[in-house]
């Protein structure tokens, strides 16, 4: 039997981790759901963990924290929910080199498929990161 994968769902409320509750469980993904920024890096620097589904809310606009985590862990599928779209903090997250940025008015099923992708990802089918196009059309 392989290893359980595991997904950090950082959020200040528990939104996220009830709407995919279901989708989770079929999957078969472990499941952390932490509140705050500190909780994560704690958790990253303790823990083996394949996805991080990080409420923008968490972050500043210029979203340093994401380049902490990845000087944590290098090669973690990041992705970034946010609940409106601004060029601006979209531009500052895609440059920190996140896997995948979801706007949640775009629903869950989106956000499905990019967990599902991130899961599923393997960096030597395409030699590099995976970046989403942008969503501004």
């Amino acid at each position: 039997m392989g290893t359980e994968k595991t997904i950090i769902i950082a959020e200040p409320t528990e939104t996220l981790v009830s709407e995919l509750k279901p989708f989770l469980a079929e999957i078969g993904l472990g499941v952390i759901h932490l509140k705050t920024l500190k909780e994560t890096l704690m958790t990253l620097q303790d823990r083996s963990v394949d996805v991080l589904l990080l409420d923008s809310s968490l972050l500043e606009v210029g979203c340093e924290f994401i380049s902490i985590i990845k000087g944590i862990k290098e090669n973690l599928r990041i992705i970034v929910c946010a609940e409106i779209n601004t060029p601006e903090f979209e531009g500052n997250a895609r440059h920190q080199g996140i896997f995948y940025y979801h706007i949640k008015a775009f629903g869950s099923q989106d956000l499905e498929m990019a967990i599902s992708s991130a899961i599923n990802y393997s960096p030597h089918h395409c030699g590099g990161s995976l970046h989403a196009p942008s969503r501004e059309d």
